[in-house]
């Protein structure tokens, strides 16, 4: 993420950067793919174990919010 941003901090803040995020992304890698690994869930979390064909293994946690919306995502990998 910090190297398709080019920032440091590797954060994406409200939807228009979202969507920027990820069409760069999609157009960097239009081959991307993902294995499913695990799922957890947590209180008012859900983890997500996968590979991804360009970052490798991955673990993305996302905090939900009383609603059960998604207001934060936490992602680590492991580079292949």
């Amino acid at each position: 993420m910090t190297k398709l941003l080019g920032d440091p901090a590797g954060t994406v803040r409200g939807k228009p950067a979202l969507r920027s995020y990820f069409a760069k992304g999609l157009a960097a890698a239009p081959d991307l793919r993902f294995e499913l690994l695990d799922v957890f869930a947590g209180v008012s979390s859900v983890a997500v174990h996968l590979r991804s064909s360009v970052r490798g293994l991955q673990l993305e946690v996302m905090e939900l919010d009383t609603d059960g919306r998604i207001t934060s995502v936490l992602v680590h990998h492991r580079d292949p």
